[in-house]
């Protein structure tokens, strides 16, 4: 049963704007923050957009049973790279596309029956 869905879409260039440290430590994990850093400066904006709309889009499915600080929620990539979340009980999928000005997401919250 579907109980939540939450769809976000940033522009690149307000990320690219944005960026820095504290930016980054405020959106992202700190294994994600990790991750970010290894990665050459266009890559490390196209990853921090990506996952603000990902994690905009979870705050939104989620928002009916509380509001998470983006920096508490860790998306991670499987073996063939599709983002996956792991958030205290919830069964979250999450979905991320980049285009070249855009980053968007979508989450879907499913509960048991």
């Amino acid at each position: 049963m579907i109980r939540g869905i939450g769809t976000d879409i940033v522009e690149i260039e307000r990320v690219r704007k944005a960026i820095c440290d504290p930016f980054m430590r405020k959106v992202l994990s700190p294994e994600e923050f990790e991750k970010a850093k290894s990665f050459s400066e266009e890559r490390m904006i196209q990853f921090t957009a990506g996952r603000f709309a990902a994690k905009e889009a979870i705050i939104k499915c989620l928002s009916d049973y509380e509001v998470p600080n983006m920096s508490d929620l860790n998306i991670v990539n499987d073996e063939k790279g599709k983002p996956e979340i792991s958030y205290k009980d919830y069964k979250i999928f999450v979905s991320i596309s980049h285009e070249r000005k855009y980053a968007s997401a979508v989450a879907l919250l499913e509960a048991d029956e």
